[in-house]
């Protein structure tokens, strides 16, 4: 038996992993009449969540079999839904779809399959802006051939060719597929596709189904997931599949821990098995170099919800992972009665707590996203056949206040970091440069050199140009040892924050004790600077993400200086270099960030490593690389003030700045 003493210690560590608003959950339902029904089919099969209509805020979509109608979605209004229907006739719609904008009109158009009754896959033209409640949307084939059932498709660029394949299960068949996306979708009766693995090889007994796409190798390509295999692209159409865990089902990737390769979690799906996670110490395409951890005592039965999310919004990333009641057809009792719904907590470095969010109340392709708009993890759910019709949905906080656009944000806080620039200007040239960007609807830049002026000289300049300098970057030893001639700059400038952009280091093996030196220079400096109303902080390269006791050496260093005195500049790229999500760290500290560095990284590029340095040329315009830079800067523009600084090292930074902020200034 646990002593008192052990009992209030478990007790304390749950609550380190809780959220702090975890009774703050309002409830809307089919049931309680906060949500119309959907139709009255008893067999609800699949949901989506997207943004439909183009306004930041995701809407979501349902599908049925039984009876019409076989799509609705659900608008977000400020404070409720509104449904229209997107199929409005009877289709035997099978669990799983997907989205893609795939005629290219700028919205999102969707894919569902067909259940064992179907040997089609179709996909529905999104009618933007014209949306009509009981009009239904355009609906193409891709597949009207072969075998039946197709539960579950991705959309990615699995090729690496800078455009997105469909893959999708044909359980039929017992075959995965790929199809490219036709040049005109509209005019193609039936998309042509090829098989990428046959179940047949796997155990027959393991119903096929679960997809996911994440760079599992850290080779900077996107690599599929399917059941329990991971499978990297070779040319002409093949792919290898590597074996990472002992049984398939809903396959969900992320990052539990600081390491070089992405975790992955499998969850029982149309069976009952164990909930675990499977980790990879080196060689991610060996099965032998993959490990399992259970994450539950017991087996998770048709455990066929799996979300990963940070549902606490602690900067860590947790897990959502529910248990149907019942899937029999043939009986009205709950095959299970004592299904729960549960959330694991993760303290980021590999350990979870888990809740019973709810238990009996038969969770099936439910969804973890922000459903009104206000920056936090809510979560939808439908049941199968559970006594249905009915929608659920638990709202965090409920405020009801969707951010603003992010567009707006970026264009009051944009600026150019002219190290970007730093192959083009010249001493002769400068006032011509600095003209040009004004001209790309620039405000702000942050400097790094002088250009072979004085500190007044460059100030005049600037103001010629109709620019404004309150950001300026310094080297390690300057701070160290002559922090008071930086101090008069600041004066002559009028600057408002300086900073340091590297820590010196051997080669790239970046230590404690480089970290530690850092920590001592940078709160004497920040003191320093902090007297005379000038702010300090340190901009992360990547190499910092080294694992250490402390989670990694970055967050030794959070911990150990102080924010009166430093705080951070996160370049996002060398963020995700270094193999970390920006947004979740952003969640972790959401304090200790004030400046951002914005660039993109080509697909293809390899990430996960530690080196914090990379082909110049891998910059690209923002908004067509790896990084997704949307959900960046959503969570960048909840805090006031943060300044926001391009930042393009490549050749072609001129021609590719101007389209970058473009980007930046449209997002929603």
């Amino acid at each position: 038996m646990k002593t008192t003493l052990q009992l209030w210690l478990s007790a304390l560590c749950l609550l380190a992993f809780l959220p702090s608003n975890a009774q703050e959950w309002k409830y809307y339902s089919t049931t309680n009449g906060k949500l119309p029904l959907p139709w009255q089919s008893t067999q609800q099969t699949a949901s989506l969540v997207l943004d439909i209509d183009n306004d930041g805020v995701n809407d979501f979509v349902l599908a049925c079999r039984q009876q019409a109608p076989a799509l609705v979605w659900y608008q977000r209004g400020k404070k409720n839904w509104k449904k229209y229907v997107i199929e409005k006739e009877l289709l035997t719609i099978e669990a799983g779809g997907t989205f893609h904008d795939i005629d290219g009109d700028g919205d999102k158009d969707l894919v569902f399959g067909g259940d064992w009754q179907s040997n089609e896959v179709w996909w529905w033209e999104n009618p933007y802006p014209n949306y009509n409640p009981e009009t239904s949307w355009k609906r193409y084939n891709i597949k009207k051939s072969g075998a039946k059932q197709h539960h579950d498709q991705i959309f990615a660029d699995f090729k690496g060719v800078g455009k997105p394949q469909l893959v999708f299960w044909n359980q039929g068949a017992k075959t995965l597929f790929m199809a490219d996306i036709p040049e005109n979708p509209k005019n193609i009766s039936e998309w042509k596709f090829e098989p990428i693995f046959s179940g047949e090889s796997a155990n027959p007994n393991v119903y096929l189904e679960g997809l996911a796409s994440a760079d599992i190798d850290t080779d900077g390509l996107t690599d599929l997931l399917a059941g329990n295999y991971w499978f990297k692209y070779q040319g002409n159409n093949q792919f290898k599949g590597t074996q990472f865990a002992e049984m398939g089902g809903r396959v969900a990737v992320g990052r539990f821990k600081p390491t070089k390769y992405p975790q992955i979690v499998v969850a029982s799906g149309d069976g009952t098995d164990e909930l675990r996670w499977y980790e990879c110490a080196s060689k991610p395409e060996e099965t032998s170099s993959w490990k399992g951890n259970k994450l539950l005592d017991r087996p998770l039965a048709h455990g066929h919800s799996l979300e990963l999310a940070d549902l606490n919004g602690d900067g860590n990333l947790d897990i959502f992972a529910a248990e149907m009641a019942k899937w029999s057809e043939q009986k009205k009792e709950s095959d299970n009665p004592n299904a729960e719904a549960l959330i694991f907590y993760g303290n980021g470095m590999g350990s979870f707590q888990h809740i019973v969010f709810q238990k009996d109340w038969g969770f099936h392709e439910a969804k973890v996203a922000d459903l009104d708009g206000d920056g936090d993890m809510d979560i939808l759910n439908k049941p199968y056949n559970w006594n249905t019709p009915r929608i659920d949905i638990w709202l965090q906080n409920d405020t009801g206040k969707p951010l603003g656009k992010v567009g707006e944000f970026v264009k009051q806080h944009l600026g150019v970091q002219l190290y970007s620039l730093r192959n083009q200007i010249t001493k002769d040239n400068l006032p011509e440069m600095l003209k040009m960007v004004k001209s790309w609807g620039i405000d702000y830049v942050e400097g790094y050199s002088f250009h072979d002026r004085t500190p007044e000289q460059f100030k005049d300049e600037l103001k010629k140009a109709g620019l404004k300098c309150r950001g300026f970057l310094f080297g390690f030893e300057t701070f160290r040892d002559d922090v008071q001639s930086i101090i008069k700059t600041t004066k002559i400038m009028g600057l408002k924050d300086v900073g340091c952009a590297w820590i010196p280091h051997k080669g790239t093996d970046f230590t404690r004790e480089d970290a530690e030196k850092a920590i001592k220079v940078f709160n004497t400096a920040g003191e320093a600077l902090s007297k005379e109303g000038v702010n300090f902080f340190y901009h992360i390269h990547g190499y910092e993400f080294v694992p250490s006791p402390e989670g990694t050496l970055f967050d030794l260093m959070v911990m150990q200086t102080k924010p009166a005195f430093c705080n951070y500049e996160m370049d996002i790229y060398w963020t995700f270099h270094g193999g970390q999500n920006p947004t979740l760290l952003l969640r972790k500290y959401p304090n200790r960030f004030t400046l951002f560095h914005l660039k993109d990284m080509k697909i293809g590029e390899p990430m996960s490593l530690l080196t914090g340095g990379a082909p110049v040329e891998s910059d690209v315009t923002i908004g067509t690389g790896q990084l997704p830079i949307a959900e960046i800067l959503r969570e960048i523009s909840k805090v006031k003030g943060r300044m926001l600084y391009i930042e393009d090292e490549s050749s072609r930074s001129v021609q590719q700045i101007p389209n970058s902020a473009k980007f930046l200034k449209g997002l929603k």
